[in-house]
């Protein structure tokens, strides 16, 4: 059973089973019983914290698999066998950390109002024990001029914008279909489906080429789901085929259909590109080449991490009640950790003090220390942030090594610290460094309201041997949690925090009145670059009211 102060409070939260929780009061023997959904069943205490219930008393996963997912051992977890684990990366084995909440009142800085607990960001970069191998892109600023940013709620439930996005995002941006280790062999295939759009990615002899997935005799879709081995794309409805690289095979008594076989010869094409062993589409003919729409700092950010030698230890997709922006939005920032995710102020900050950057389509979060828990009045100097820096690199030094074999002796510190989680227009969330989080967010078919969340958690594998074969999809419905995966280890909990707010946002969006919401200056720099690259690409006005 679960036990765990409050981090802001030192309030106990203790499952006594059912799915209930006790909450006591630090110091009292005032207690109240809650139900984890937030319900008050009994007690002198009427008030708790609705996300420490949901961890306390939630749904939960084998308490052996609660290891920090991006310091485990690559290999998939199911649940079913003991977890093997690092020394020192259990939840179980951290130290707690508990401090009465502060108001972090912010600091003046050269680049704007920052965080009273900001640190800056070149102290660390100028001190690296490597300074000749710091990437040119870790020196690089990207603000977002301007200040808060007002969006209209009609964008998250309308289906005129759902439909403006299919016309103007979906058919026309580059966005990742799969990674080309789910189909390795010639006659693979995965179906990419977005919206009502529904894409064949297939490996042919000459590459990896992506057709449209619909049959060109009566729109029957080609294929339901992904595959292996193929030979051709045989329509199951009349029998039609068409060759891998999308080229006619056959129409089925074709003597009834006399001048067709020009209009049907090629399945329509959408561009492909890989890049880090991502599987890139784009249905625009027009389109520019992948390498432009990703720019150069963020190519030269990920280059040396070996992400095309990740290994899918984890591949897992749950429907949600909410616009796939709403639920997208809640993982572009740190703003939301004190609130939403008490329990890991228990073991770390409160991330007030993260770094945000953003260049073109893509944006990076904490690339650089943020020390201390400004919320909680924890600071500490710069020398104790170096010497924390210093021995994270050397803890991600052996770990990396112990895992892959790779020498890494002459690694930076900025490189072996490089765990921003990061973000590129429109929907994937390829994080940096050791992470290994890629999250992908869409709209469930042609509702505005559901979206579908995809998780893969890419291991580090050794570059000289070959890899396992990817861990098989797993499909979470509605009412599902996240727990219900758990080979996605710790995040599995934090993630059903963050999921656990989006379906009420849905809900309040539409409720809202006046119906707009606003995006802060800097914390929520990422999401207000996101609208703006949104509404380029639809043709919107900015809706922020001068001044």
């Amino acid at each position: 059973m679960r036990r765990e102060p409050h981090p802001l409070t030192g309030t106990m939260y203790e499952d006594i089973g059912d799915g209930r929780i006790k909450v006591q009061k630090e110091g009292s023997n005032a207690y109240g019983i809650f139900s984890y959904t937030g319900e008050w069943i009994e007690g002198e205490v009427t008030q708790a914290d609705p996300m420490m219930l949901l961890y306390i008393g939630g749904p939960d996963l084998p308490r052996d698999h609660e290891v920090t997912w991006m310091v485990a051992p690559s290999k998939a977890f199911d649940g079913t066998i003991p977890m093997e684990a690092f020394p020192g990366t259990h939840m179980d084995e951290m130290k707690r950390i508990v401090g009465k909440y502060q108001p972090d009142t912010g600091m003046e800085t050269a680049e704007g109002w920052r965080s009273n607990g900001n640190a800056d960001p070149s102290f660390f970069l100028d001190n690296d024990r490597v300074p000749e191998r710091v990437p040119d892109a870790y020196r690089q600023r990207g603000a977002l001029p301007g200040g808060p940013k007002r969006i209209s709620t009609d964008r998250y439930w309308k289906k005129e914008f759902h439909d403006l996005e299919v016309e103007h995002i979906w058919k026309k941006t580059w966005q990742m279909a799969c990674r080309e280790d789910e189909i390795p062999n010639v006659g693979d295939y995965y179906v990419y489906d977005i919206a009502h759009l529904s894409y064949l990615v297939v490996r042919t002899e000459d590459g990896v080429m992506a057709h449209q997935n619909v049959c060109l005799h009566r729109g029957r879709l080609l294929k339901d789901c992904s595959g292996k081995g193929e030979k051709e794309f045989r329509c199951p409805f009349h029998g039609w085929a068409w060759k891998l690289d999308g080229s006619l095979k056959e129409i089925t008594c074709e003597w009834d259909f006399p001048g067709v076989r020009e209009h049907a010869k090629q399945l329509p094409a959408a561009k492909v590109a890989v890049w880090e062993g991502f599987v890139f589409i784009n249905p625009d003919p027009d389109a520019g080449p992948l390498e432009d729409f990703l720019g150069p700092v963020m190519m030269e950010h990920y280059h040396r991490y070996g992400f095309e030698h990740r290994y899918i230890q984890a591949n897992v997709s749950k429907l949600i009640h909410a616009n796939w922006k709403v639920v997208m939005e809640a993982f572009m920032e740190a703003y939301h950790v004190i609130a939403t995710h008490p329990h890991q102020m228990l073991t770390s900050g409160d991330l007030s003090n993260t770094h945000y950057d953003v260049f073109g389509n893509w944006g990076r979060s904490a690339q650089y220390p943020s020390p201390g828990s400004p919320q909680r009045g924890i600071f500490v100097s710069r020398e104790e942030a170096l010497a924390q820096y210093r021995a994270a690199a050397d803890g991600t030094r052996g770990l990396i090594q112990a895992l892959t074999g790779e020498d890494l002796s002459e690694w930076s510190d900025a490189e072996l610290n490089g765990n921003a989680f990061n973000d590129l227009f429109p929907n994937l969330h390829p994080w940096g460094g050791w992470m290994r989080i890629c999250f992908r967010f869409r709209p469930h078919g042609d509702d505005p309201e559901a979206s579908i969340m995809d998780i893969l958690l890419l291991a580090p594998w050794a570059k000289d041997k070959p890899r396992p074969a990817p861990a098989k999809p797993r499909k979470l419905g509605f009412d599902e949690p996240w727990t219900m995966a758990p080979e996605l280890l710790s995040l599995s909990k934090i993630t059903d925090q963050d999921v656990f707010n989006v379906p009420s946002v849905q809900r309040g969006l539409k409720a809202k009145n006046p119906p707009y919401v606003w995006y802060s200056a800097y914390q929520e720099m990422k999401i207000r670059n996101f609208h703006q690259n949104y509404e380029k690409a639809l043709g919107l006005a900015d809706e922020t009211p001068e001044g």
